[in-house]
């Protein structure tokens, strides 16, 4: 049997049912070695993504509801997370951003398959950023800048000082070498740190 990355799956459901059915397609799987992680609630996913890495999000999309702004949070604390919601049939459009759907229908392949998709964009985003070794924090700092915020709004943003962000300014410069905040954000939107429609004019 060919040794396989572990794949950590965060699993935000609140039916026992869908819960067991996903862990079941998930373990069963011969193309995935997963690692699933139920949690109840956003608060308890934060807890997780803070002290485990995790590469999947699938999750009920009635838990976002009225809480755009902690999933916004998340996905740019989290650049590499992906986020599959379950599609019940009853919901028109999710109010949640997210990279796939998986239908209540879907057979268990079509669901590994999606997954493994999740995955490998996940894995090429990663070795697009450690191309040019950009800490997380620099990244966040980069994105900042390249929405345009002074080095004190970032600051504040991330809760650190205004010394540090000048520091992460100084190191993005010197690895990516480049000065300007067009050519910052021509870079960020290359290497897929920011999405076009993401940025802040």
């Amino acid at each position: 049997m060919q040794n396989r990355t572990p794949i950590h799956i965060a699993l935000l459901e609140t039916s026992r049912i869908i819960c067991e059915g996903i862990q079941a397609i998930l373990y069963q799987s011969p193309e995935l070695d997963a690692r699933v992680h139920r949690v109840e609630d956003l608060e308890e996913l934060g807890e997780l993504l803070e002290n485990q890495s995790t590469d999947i999000l699938i999750a009920s999309p009635v838990h976002f509801v009225n809480r755009e702004k902690e999933i916004n949070s998340i996905r740019k604390e989290f650049p590499t997370l992906s986020i599959a919601v379950i599609d019940y049939g009853v919901m028109r459009q999710s109010p949640l951003p997210h990279d796939a759907t998986l239908s209540l229908y879907d057979t268990p392949d079509h669901i590994v398959q999606s997954l493994l998709k999740l995955v490998n964009k996940n894995r090429l985003f990663c070795k697009m950023h450690q191309d040019d070794n950009l800490t997380k924090r620099e990244i966040e700092v980069l994105t900042g800048v390249v929405n345009g915020l002074l080095n004190k709004e970032i600051a504040e943003q991330l809760n650190i000082s205004v010394h540090t962000v000048v520091r992460h300014r100084k190191n993005i410069t010197t690895k990516t070498g480049i000065r300007s905040q067009s050519g910052l954000t021509i870079y960020a939107i290359s290497k897929k740190i920011v999405n076009i429609e993401d940025i802040e004019i």
